[in-house]
């Protein structure tokens, strides 16, 4: 890197100072950052040239800086990093970087539960018979399942789980309730485990019982499903048998994969009322 040398007081340890370009490219940083650290008075200049008005830093300032660069890659706040540079000790400083260490640690655990339920919701798209079955109507047995009950749509958007796992829908002749299907209780329990809100949600688990439903395809927007669901239910009288008024929808293709409503793809059960 390319340094002014110079004889003056403001002069490093090895006889250089360096200009505010200079020091911001050596470091990666904009010209622009330097200038508000020193406006903070976070990092200043060793030395400002009453002509000029050009900021010199001097070679020793390179370490105040490198601390800097590195609290900022930890995510410290300005003013934390100021406190720290300011009042911690040695041990103070290390007990600092045992706790940040924590954090990573706790925060790596979170993006691998992040990308674990991703990689589900992948899996249940790609898993799933539809290409094969999208017109056929079957009268199939179903293992129990379980699913976080959200509610309403007000109530849907807000939740972190709808962007992370498959949405269930109950529909009933007056009401839409929505929920989570859970595909692996392990991994669930490691993502809701990082949400304040972890109590609230075990006590919305909730389990559909194992039993024989009507199954069947239905594509495109979630407003004409109604048809689908008839057809299913003459299918079913013409067999003698009777059907629950709830039908539970799985959303296969939604509004995350698909291009347009065209193109969802949802999962009907009509769940059998079998006789006791």
């Amino acid at each position: 890197m390319k340094k002014s040398k110079t004889n003056n007081e403001y002069a490093g340890s090895d006889g250089t100072n360096w200009q505010i370009g200079e020091m911001a490219k050596y470091f990666g940083i904009s010209v622009q950052t330097l200038r508000y650290y020193d406006e903070i008075g976070l990092f200043t200049p060793k030395y400002r040239d009453p002509d000029s008005g050009y900021r010199y830093y001097s070679y020793n300032q390179v370490y105040r800086l490198a601390n800097i660069v590195f609290l900022r890659k930890q995510a410290y706040s300005l003013e934390e990093i100021k406190d720290y540079l300011q009042k911690a000790s040695m041990e103070g400083r290390l007990k600092n970087l045992r706790k940040q260490t924590s954090q990573l640690d706790r925060e790596a655990i979170r993006l691998q539960s992040s990308s674990t339920a991703l990689k589900n919701k992948i899996n249940f798209i790609e898993s799933s018979d539809y290409k094969e079955k999208l017109d056929l109507i079957e009268l199939v047995s179903l293992p129990a399942r379980d699913y976080v009950e959200i509610g309403n749509e007000q109530r849907l958007f807000p939740s972190e789980l709808f962007y992370f796992f498959p949405t269930i829908v109950h529909y009933t002749p007056t009401s839409i309730d929505f929920g989570a299907y859970i595909m692996d209780k392990p991994s669930f329990l490691t993502f809701i485990s990082f949400s304040p809100a972890v109590e609230e949600i075990m006590l919305q688990v909730k389990k559909i019982p194992a039993g024989r439903a009507y199954r069947s395809f239905y594509q495109g927007p979630y407003e004409n499903i109604n048809d689908k669901i008839m057809k299913m239910r003459d299918l079913a009288a013409r067999d003698g048998n009777k059907t629950s008024p709830e039908s539970i929808h799985y959303n296969i293709i939604d509004q995350f994969v698909a291009r347009s409503a065209s193109e969802y793809i949802t999962e009907i059960h009509l769940p059998l009322v079998e006789d006791k």
